[in-house]
């Protein structure tokens, strides 16, 4: 009598224990993910040019602002779904700017050209399976989108080593390899935000 006793309020203890408030966090792993992807697409664009001075600090400026704001909404310890719906909706701007001010034309004034080696092209193609790889595990992109994307990849891989086999890679062929590259990126984020999901 006494051990089934004993098993019983210790069982009755834990499940107090494991509903307490205090273990409840407001976490919400969508949009910790996006932030951490937003800022890794704001520093490959920073590397490799795409981002000058001034639209890093508008991107960074927006990027603080969701994270302030996602502070303010789990400082009660919820977060209710309108709360992480307007997260979500400012999340989606963010990426819609980021995207936008990469591929604006604008470059930063510290990379220059060189014969071979393209740190944008390489930096950009890395990014581009990042999103990829993200799309297929957080659902926004269906295998077969993703086949498709990653096959344009490939083609754009298989560009590149044709035009460096030769042992230079011309101001145009670098030129066509960001105009894929552009085109790769925008099919990405089309394909990622269409109503097509995986699950």
């Amino acid at each position: 009598m006494k051990p089934l006793f004993v098993s019983m309020l210790l069982a009755g203890m834990a499940t107090l224990w494991l509903s307490s408030p205090a273990l409840a966090r407001p976490q919400d792993p969508g949009v910790n993910a996006r932030q951490h992807h937003q800022q890794q697409r704001i520093g490959q664009g920073v590397r490799s040019g795409e981002l000058n001075r001034n639209e890093t600090r508008r991107l960074e400026r927006e990027q603080r602002h969701i994270r302030q704001e996602e502070r303010s909404y789990k400082s009660d310890g919820v977060l209710t779904r309108a709360e992480r719906a307007d997260l979500h909706h400012d999340q989606n701007r963010a990426s819609r700017h980021i995207y936008m001010e990469k591929h604006d034309g604008q470059q930063s004034q510290g990379w220059h050209n060189s014969a071979m080696r393209d740190p944008g092209v390489n930096a950009r193609q890395q990014n581009q399976h990042g999103r990829i790889r993200g799309g297929s595990q957080d659902g926004s992109l269906t295998r077969d989108e993703s086949r498709d994307l990653r096959a344009e990849q490939k083609d754009i891989r298989v560009e590149e080593r044709q035009y460096k086999s030769d042992g230079m890679l011309t101001r145009s062929e670098r030129r066509d390899l960001q105009q894929d590259l552009n085109a790769a990126s925008r099919h990405i984020y089309q394909e990622r935000h269409d109503a097509d999901r995986r699950f």
